[in-house]
Formats: C-alpha cells, structure tokens, sequence
C-alpha cells in the first residue's frame, strides 16, 4: 500500500478543501476528483482509508471515515493512525455470509467447550471487538495448452479360432492438450498468520464474485503485500509432480501417459488476488497476543487457546487420583510396576514435548508464515523409486531397533509388569505399517525445519534421565522395593517437570509474540 501519488511526477499530492480537488505539492498538478478516480480505475487501484497501528505497524484498509480504536492484530488501544491511500484492485471477493452474532456464538460454544482456557477468553468485553476483515489470497493457477505429438498404446483382447490374444497396437498420434490446475488459495498478508489462514480454510470458489468496492462497506480489509513468488515455486513443483503422476490421459480407443504429455506441453503459472471473509479477534495478554478467526463464508473457526495453569493443576489431581484408583482396583501396585508406569509415563511426555517444542520453535521464527518472513524456509523433495526405498527400510531398521530394546529391557522387570505396557509393541507395528504406506505412496515430501537440538536439551532430557534412572535401577537390582520406589518417584517428579514445560510450551504456540511489521515486507526474520 501506498499513499496517493501524481499521476503526472510520482509525488504525493493531497486533497484541497477550498478547491474541492486534489493538487500534487511537488509539480502544482490540479486534478479533479472524478479525473483522479478515472486515473485510478485505468491503474487497477482504488481509494481508501490506510489505518497504521503505531505499536505494531500493521495495516488495513477501510472504506469508512470512522476512527479504529484498537488494532487487531496486537490489541493495542492506541487511535491507529490514517490517511487516505491507494491499493491495488483484486480480482475477485467471496462476500460475507456468516454474520457477526452467529461468529461469536460459534466461539462461545468452543471456549465453554474447552475445559483449561482461561477466563479471559470468554470475557463478553474482549468479545466484543470481533471485526470483519477481508483477507488477501494469491489464487495460484498453472495452466497449458497445446498439442501433443507422439506415440500412444492400445490394449484389448480378440478372439481368433476360439483363442483368446491380447493385442497392443501403438499409435502416431497428434492431439490437442490442455492442463489446467485453477484456483490454489495462498495467504497474500504479511499481518495474518499463515497457520490461521490454512486452518480457516478451504474457502469455496463457487461462491467468489467479481470484486465490487461496495462488498467492503462495513468492513475492514487487509493489504496485499506478501509477493506471490514467495509460494509460486513451492506449489508448482507439487502441481507439475502431481499431473506426472495422474498415471494416464485416456481418449475413446488410445491412453498416453501424462507424464508424457507434461514434457510437450509447458505448464504456465499464473495468478489472480482475491479477498476472503474472516471475523478477526485478537487477545493481548502483556507481552503476548492470541488470535481467534471464524471464516465468514463457512464458519469453520480457529482460535488459539492457552492452558490455564491453575485448572490445569486442578485437572492433573483429580485425573491422577482418578488413575490410581482404578489401578488399585485392576491391579496391586507393586514397587516394580510402579517404577514401569512411570517410565511409560515419562515416555509419552518426552514425545509429547518434542512436537511442541518443534511446533514452538517454528512460530518463533516464523517458518510457518513465509509472508511474514520473506523466504520459505521448507524444502521440497521430489522423491523417486530409491528414495522411498531407503526411507522404508530406515522406518523398519528404527522400529526394530527400538522394539529389540524394549525386549532386553523388559527382561529386567517381572512378567505381569510387562503386561502393563503390552500395548506399546502394537502400536509400534500399526505406526510402521502406516509409515511405510505413505511413504510408499509419497512422491512430494515437505521437509519442515525443526528446532535445533540444544533449543530442546534442557526439557527433553528430564525425561529421558526418568527413563534411564528406572531402567538402570531395573538391571541393577529390581527385587529391591526401595529401588525401585526411588526410582519410579525420581521418573515421576521429572515428568511433572516436563509436563509444566510442555504447558508452558503449549501457551508459547498458543499465546504469540507481539507482531512487529514493516511495510516492504511481513516483518523482521
């Protein structure tokens, strides 16, 4: 977005009362305002309040001369500053059809639903600043026409003599071809989280429209200013590998493979801009911001939650005495299996805590938002018959390797003990089976960057000094009943450590740093 400029020099120019016109202060240019629209109508723009929020930076546009008093993106409560200003037409809008009222029931009905959030999140005065906004997608397209030349089989079984033959003719074939993948929806804004926008998704192209001024009558919009390059190469490596793959373009007698075809034909990328419906909340908690979004044609919504800490611990009595009532029940909790439960405790959390801390890591830095960054941090692999080969074999070399240590481990533990984690091995094979089919199946894998290791040390290794503590005391005398408690009580105290760390980890993911934007780009990296 930028301010009004003289069609004439590039200057700014502003409007005259006295004259009733616009006069550029640089060359003296005089311009009536019907000719200024005209100008802007032949550029593709149009006119609008430009609201800057003076905490964060961020934008949005408005075709209303209210003043905003708080800024949905940061929460800030400071007057945003405005001016008018020009932003490029879209092409296309998907007017509003969930109204306001039927959004935040919607939300209400999840919050009350969601047993640990915070009260605040239902507070009817942090409500009430649910706006609307349209928010600006790339509708990326990749499209080819042409004609094929080239040879094409047929396969059909005849009948001679009473024998059946199957007959392959081959075929010199010259044909017309289109490839069309229309309508791939990325995040055009800077401002809004990429995370948010795919989880608002998908939004319908049956019900998008040429775009009007007066749909935003009402509501606010944001700018486009995420550069569709940023995506382009992403998705049209998945686009071309996935027409590869469609196996086969069948006429009435001849099939060619369409791999085949994609080699004749070029495949051309091309975009449009679109503005999409979403009621917007924001949640400034200190230094800490959560967002709440409910499409405004679907009403799908996502919304951020944070754990309340004292439900939480609340939560953790009432289950952990629940749990230990009905293993005394089911079983006699002898010093062996308590010191077992507590290292598959210890287990789940440290595995628990690993996404997290991968999924915090990457909001952190922004590698799930490339429009706030600038640079897409993930890697396409276009992964062939040896590649898929290989990651089969490391996914049955890696299971194997664990399911034999689980065997020499449980030699250690008596017998009704390794009943207790007897479920551990099925889902181990169940996990490889899946793994394998997909990987099998997988011709595009997203390498996603994960936290660095020494950003996960410090809470990963509580509970892997849990496991080791129970295993070490398991080999070195396991019909100690002391030992054994000592050891199952030093599991249980680290995993209490790491599941507050994983709370923790959980409000970070949930409860988001300020945003801080620029206008050239979606913020610093």
């Amino acid at each position: 977005m930028t301010v009004m400029r003289c069609p004439h020099c590039g200057g700014e120019i502003g409007f005259d009362p006295a004259g009733q016109d616009v006069r550029c202060e640089y060359c003296g240019s005089v311009i009536t305002t019907d000719d200024y629209n005209d100008y802007l109508e032949s550029k593709g723009l149009y006119q609008a309040n430009e609201l800057v929020c003076r905490q964060c930076g961020a934008r949005i546009i408005s075709t209303d001369s209210t003043v905003a008093t708080f800024c949905s993106y940061c929460g800030s409560s400071l007057v945003l500053d405005s001016h008018i200003a020009e932003e490029k037409r879209p092409d296309y809008i998907i007017p509003f059809k969930v109204k306001r009222n039927a959004a935040i029931r919607k939300y209400k009905e999840r919050i009350s639903q969601t047993l640990l959030a915070p009260d605040w999140m239902s507070d009817d005065e942090n409500i009430e600043k649910f706006r609307g906004i349209y928010m600006p997608f790339h509708l990326l397209r990749y499209s080819g026409k042409g004609t094929y030349k080239g040879k094409a089989t047929n396969t059909r079984t005849e009948t001679q003599n009473g024998v059946k033959y199957d007959v392959t003719r081959t075929y010199e074939i010259e044909a017309p071809a289109e490839i069309d993948y229309d309508f791939i929806p990325v995040d055009a804004s800077a401002s809004f989280p990429d995370s948010m926008s795919r989880a608002l998704s998908p939004y319908r192209a049956r019900d998008m429209v040429d775009f009007q001024l007066p749909y935003l009558a009402g509501y606010y919009a944001d700018g486009t200013d995420v550069p569709v390059e940023i995506y382009g190469s992403k998705y049209g490596t998945i686009a071309r590998n996935d027409i590869k793959n469609r196996g086969s373009v069948k006429t009435e007698k001849v099939s060619v493979m369409s791999s085949d075809v994609l080699n004749e034909i070029e495949v051309e990328e091309s975009a449009k801009t679109a503005l999409f419906p979403a009621w917007f909340l924001s949640f400034r908690n200190g230094d800490r911001v959560s967002y709440a979004a409910v499409n405004g044609e679907t009403g799908e919504l996502a919304v951020d939650i944070p754990i309340d800490f004292k439900k939480y611990l609340a939560a953790s009595l009432i289950l952990a005495g629940a749990v230990s009532l009905i293993l005394n029940l089911l079983f006699t909790i002898t010093p062996i299996r308590f010191m077992t439960l507590a290292s598959v405790l210890s287990v789940i959390v440290f595995f628990t805590a690993d996404r997290l801390l991968n999924d915090t890591y990457r909001q952190k830095k922004h590698l799930d938002d490339p429009g706030y960054t600038g640079d897409d941090a993930d890697r396409i692999e276009v992964r062939g018959a040896g590649r898929k080969t290989l990651s089969v074999i490391g996914t049955i070399l890696t299971a194997l390797v664990a399911f034999l240590m689980g065997i020499i481990l449980a030699l250690f533990f008596d017998s009704q003990s390794v009943v207790l984690i007897g479920i551990m091995p099925v889902v181990l094979v169940i996990y490889v089976i899946v793994k394998c089919i997909v990987d099998v199946s997988t011709d595009i894998k997203i390498r996603r960057k994960k936290a660095p290791f020494y950003y996960k040390f410090f809470t990963l290794i509580k509970p892997a000094a849990a496991v080791l503590a129970c295993a070490a005391a398991a080999m070195y005398d396991r019909n100690s009943d002391m030992l054994c408690y000592m050891a199952g009580i030093v599991s249980i105290l680290m995993t209490v450590w790491t599941a507050f760390d994983v709370v923790r980890a959980q409000n970070k993911l949930t409860m988001r740093d300020l945003p801080l934007f620029t206008k050239e780009r979606g913020g610093d990296a």
